[in-house]
């Protein structure tokens, strides 16, 4: 099978997402100097590290590994050295790709000794399926230049935080699929992805595969009911399990058996849209619906309280709600459609009536906009102490020692 082939089943979530990656940062730009750094000083180059100190598995005692890795790579459109394989003596359950933006040089899978200990062959089929998707799709090159963009975790951006893990999640369950495709039973790469979730033996087990989709099923409608956004780079395993009987069962899937290409699938991504809404951050309760509400008004008729707005402090509103919602900008325009003064007055009043503790904190929350660029508008102190007084009922006395104190420790005109 071709790699463009493949293509066509990738999430198009996550392509749209890299996208948007793309367009904020430039990461071809950026990878295109890394790479020539990289061709500049050839002892950097990673295998010649991995050759040292990780096992290679070559043709002359790769064994039983060795045909498999080649067998699988070869039906998803690798040459013969196009990726090298490796295994590490680590204790981690784990495998992992490292895609090679040089043409010169391999692409790189690395097996952990843990997983190949305990992990059956047709089991294995799909997890290298799934690591040559990584490669296919080239995630470990724009992984690697949003981490030399922001190599201080702490300085990402909450918005670039929240869709690079929204992203992640997507690459798994779109790797997957290819897993799937290379491994040809649903029944092994449900098995694999329990196994690899659980790290233990089938002799621990007394599960059939029908029980599995039926505990993954239960436990995915459980967290369906009592969401929670934890940032790991790894979808929940009952979600990666639905994500994928959920296109085993496609039209687009049984194309690809049958040989021809995959095509678009509107039945597939109206059930995709359902399995992965449990990934898109939302507010949890009516507490987090008021607030975002509140903030999204407010802030949007603060920027308005002057004749242009400013990018800084757009941005500072997409990143202050993207606590709350995971694409702001699409909330902020289908909120602008309404009356935004009547939204906020009305949100404020349900927060002073039913959450007045947080009446401080989210006006000490709207502030920045006042300063994001780098300039004091009478208008826009004016809106804030109207906001702050008569919407959230805070004594003037407080509003002015908010302002004060904001202005002192973050107002930086001329920086």
């Amino acid at each position: 099978m071709d790699t463009t082939a493949l293509t066509g089943i990738r999430l198009k979530e996550e392509v749209d997402l890299l996208a948007f990656f793309e367009k904020s940062l430039n990461l071809k730009a950026i990878n295109n100097l890394m790479a020539f750094k990289e061709r500049e000083s050839p002892d950097n180059f990673l295998p010649f590290y991995m050759r040292g100190y990780y096992l290679p598995v070559s043709r002359e005692f790769g064994g039983k590994l060795y045909v498999l890795c080649r067998e699988v790579a070869s039906s998803l459109g690798f040459a013969d050295g196009a990726i090298e394989f490796y295994v590490s003596n680590s204790a981690d359950f784990n495998a992992t790709s490292i895609y090679s933006s040089q043409p010169e040089h391999a692409h790189v899978i690395i097996f952990n000794r843990a997983l190949l200990e305990k992990i059956s062959e047709d089991q294995l089929r799909f997890v290298v399926g799934h690591e040559v998707g990584h490669i296919i799709f080239q995630h470990s090159y724009a992984s690697r230049v949003i981490g030399f963009v922001y190599p201080d975790g702490s300085q990402v951006p909450p918005i670039m935080n929240k869709l690079y893990d929204l992203w992640s999640k997507l690459c798994e369950i779109s790797c997957d699929r290819v897993g799937l495709v290379a491994s040809g039973s649903i029944q092994s790469s449900v098995e694999a992805l329990f196994r690899i979730s659980s790290g233990l033996e089938e002799k621990y087990f007394d599960l059939t595969y029908d029980s599995l989709v039926q505990l993954a099923e239960h436990t995915f409608e459980e967290m369906k009911a009592h969401p929670s956004y934890l940032s790991i780079s790894h979808p929940a395993n009952p979600v990666r399990i639905k994500a994928l009987l959920t296109f085993e069962q496609s039209q687009q899937y049984h194309q690809l058996l049958a040989g021809a290409p995959a095509t678009d699938d509107h039945a597939l991504d109206l059930a995709m849209d359902e399995v992965l809404s449990i990934l898109r951050r939302t507010p949890l309760n009516d507490q987090e619906q008021t607030e975002l509400r509140f903030l999204a008004s407010s802030g949007l008729l603060l920027m308005g309280a002057t004749e242009s707005c400013n990018k800084d402090e757009y941005d500072y509103l997409i990143n202050m709600l993207s606590q709350y919602i995971q694409w702001p900008p699409m909330y902020l325009q289908s909120l602008e459609k309404e009356n935004l003064t009547d939204v906020m007055v009305d949100e404020a009043r349900t927060i002073v009536e039913k959450y007045p503790y947080r009446t401080r904190d989210l006006l000490a929350t709207l502030f920045p906009v006042i300063i994001r660029d780098r300039r004091i508008d009478d208008r826009e102190l004016e809106f804030f102490v109207r906001v702050g007084t008569q919407e959230l009922h805070i004594t003037a006395s407080e509003v002015f020692d908010l302002l004060l104190n904001g202005i002192r420790a973050m107002y930086r005109p001329l920086a």
